[in-house]
């Protein structure tokens, strides 16, 4: 519990500082129960400072990959290589954090992100944008926070090069913005040959 304890504590301190009190109260109270013998209690009051925290966070994008398959959060198989033949299909899998949650007027809580890609030539020369290229959208009764987002990109009629796809990832539930230095967007590196 200590190392989890000491893992919400950092990231509290990248958040508001309001934010920041609470969330570290909530686990230090989490703490105190595990230590009575109260699991369960604990495990309620740390899912509160977990909460309060995702609250607080800005949105981001954890553990982007080019991948083969993937099936559900952490179930992949990442691709080898980025080296894609024409015409074939790149599979992105990444994990969204710090997203909002709006309602869907069914007593349900509404997971809604989209992204945007640019494609970029290897002399950094922007070749084009497709805006909303993938959406998510998940109705749940609980606000949860395993939430794999795939996509599948073509970047047929490019010739044989190096380019790389600069992906923006926006929530439909809230005005959360990224941090400068961990942006809700990645760049991908894509080589596409001729067989």
């Amino acid at each position: 519990m200590k190392s989890i304890m000491a893992g919400l504590l950092a990231l509290a301190v990248s958040v508001p500082a309001a934010f920041a009190g609470e969330i570290s109260d909530r686990a230090a109270e989490a703490e105190k129960l595990l230590q009575s013998g109260d699991g369960a209690g604990a495990l309620e009051k740390f899912s509160s400072a977990q909460e309060a925290l995702w609250q607080a966070m800005p949105l981001g994008v954890l553990n982007v990959k080019q991948v083969d398959t993937a099936s559900g959060f952490g179930i992949y198989s990442e691709r080898a290589n980025h080296i894609y033949k024409p015409g074939e299909k790149i599979v992105l899998y990444m994990e969204p954090v710090g997203y909002g949650y709006g309602k869907d007027g069914l007593g349900n809580s509404m997971i809604a992100l989209s992204v945007d890609i640019t494609v970029v030539s290897a002399a950094g020369e922007k070749l084009g944008t497709m805006e909303k290229v993938g959406r998510v959208q998940i109705a749940s009764r609980s606000h949860n926070r395993e939430l794999f987002f795939k996509l599948d990109l073509s970047l047929d009629g490019l010739p044989a090069g190096k380019y790389r796809c600069d992906f923006v990832m926006h929530d439909e539930n809230s005005s959360k913005t990224p941090l400068p230095r961990r942006p809700a967007g990645r760049q991908i590196p894509v080589r596409l040959r001729h067989a």
